[in-house]
């Protein structure tokens, strides 16, 4: 498990990210392609999710595009969590200026 944090850890510093979105509804913060989504998104995920996507990340999985099935359905339980618990975040094309 340390090697992947140490793997994560040099993606976050390296600051050479492909164009990656945070997974959040609506964020458009560019994060690695290793990380899941921006800090304060990925901290508002239950602790329970986020440990099951951490488990099932494999480093290099964002460079082959093969994530395990594993990966696949706790990112969709993520996608249901916030959809069931979180307001989407505004972007500035959803019209954030409306007066």
């Amino acid at each position: 498990m340390a090697d992947k944090a140490g793997y994560v850890r040099s993606a976050l510093a390296g600051g050479n990210f492909d164009r990656h979105h945070c997974h959040w509804p609506g964020c458009e913060k560019i994060v690695p392609p290793a990380a899941w989504g921006c800090r304060p998104h990925w901290y508002k995920l239950p602790q329970a999710i986020r440990t099951r996507i951490w488990r099932a990340f494999r480093p290099g999985q964002e460079k082959s595009k093969t994530p395990s099935a594993e990966y696949i359905e706790a990112a969709r339980e993520a996608q249901a969590w916030i959809a069931a618990n979180a307001p989407p975040t505004p972007t500035l094309t959803q019209g954030a200026l409306n007066l």
